[in-house]
């Protein structure tokens, strides 16, 4: 239809004219209410058309639109942009459906969180984010053990931010999912819940392969402030250099501020242990290669001791 997306802003400006001047008329207010509405339909019909077959600029500017005037006629168009090659088309689709909070919008948006693009992904959990828990909640779980890394990655993520503990056990199965991210998500996801179930769990995961999943694990537990974190994060502390002002920090929300004075000095006794077991070890050593030498007729000390 060759429409422009000035042509397309134009039409927008126009209609807002006729609104305030519909506004400001001695009609009725139903009449004005009807002809307004009949105007709106027809530019919702124009920027549908000019959604369907229209370039990207053209696209971004008709859903833009259709965002502002045409929410509920236009919810099947949002759903389709969700799967536009535009990241803006596919965006501005995300936000007009975080307006609608319509339920067949749900698995549309759930399967979207898939996006590469960051910003598309976060209108779109901020629109998953607007539903009932109940809603929503269902849907994400079955996703979760069905869908790729990326999206379990932001599911995990999404199920934290919501906030309801009933998803909790699901949650610490990922702990153990092959992808190091969605164990990370998951730990993160934990630790916003805050379920006392899934403590030992975490406690499990400070053997975690990956450093991050280590560190989100820690954090967890120190949040929790539960003594059966303490043992094993002081083992942690003491194993592990580049975690141990990490499991310092957890420790303090653990045991209190009055209590960290111990740990130091057992970080000190540690360091010294270390460096007197390292000493001894070496003079060992010394020794036993001073005993080889003279035991060796062969060597250089042997040979000078025969001749003289």
């Amino acid at each position: 239809m060759g429409l422009q997306s000035q042509r397309i802003d134009n039409l927008l400006e126009f209609l807002d004219k006729m609104e305030f001047s519909l506004n400001n008329s001695k009609l009725p207010l139903e009449k004005q209410h009807e002809i307004l509405e009949n105007l709106k339909q027809e530019v919702i019909e124009v920027l549908q058309i000019a959604f369907d077959e229209g370039e990207s600029t053209i696209r971004r500017s008709a859903i833009y639109g259709l965002s502002k005037i045409g929410l509920i006629q236009s919810l099947d168009l949002f759903i389709k942009a969700l799967n536009d090659s535009d990241e803006h088309v596919r965006s501005w689709a995300a936000e007009a459906l975080n307006k609608l909070h319509e339920p067949q919008a749900i698995l549309p948006l759930i399967k979207a969180l898939s996006d590469e693009n960051k910003y598309v992904c976060f209108n779109i959990a901020a629109a998953l984010k607007n539903y009932h828990p109940e809603q929503i909640i269902p849907h994400l779980c079955q996703a979760l053990k069905e869908q790729e890394p990326l999206s379990r990655r932001r599911i995990c993520k999404l199920l934290g931010e919501i906030g309801d503990p009933c998803v909790t056990e699901l949650l610490i199965s990922f702990l153990k999912d092959s992808d190091t991210l969605v164990r990370y998500e998951a730990a993160e996801a934990l630790r916003k819940l805050k379920n006392p179930i899934s403590i030992l769990p975490l406690i499990l995961v400070l053997d975690d392969p990956s450093h991050d999943v280590q560190v989100v694990a820690i954090m967890a537990l120190g949040s929790f402030g539960d003594a059966r974190a303490i043992e094993p994060l002081i083992t942690i502390m003491l194993e592990q250099k580049d975690l141990r002002y990490t499991c310092l920090d957890a420790l303090r929300n653990i045991c209190g501020e009055e209590n960290i004075a111990p740990l130091y000095e057992l970080l000190r006794t540690n360091q010294r242990l270390i460096t007197e077991t390292s000493i001894r070890i070496m003079n060992n050593i010394h020794h036993r290669n001073l005993n080889s030498q003279e035991n060796n007729p062969w060597s250089i000390l042997s040979i000078r001791n025969n001749y003289t």
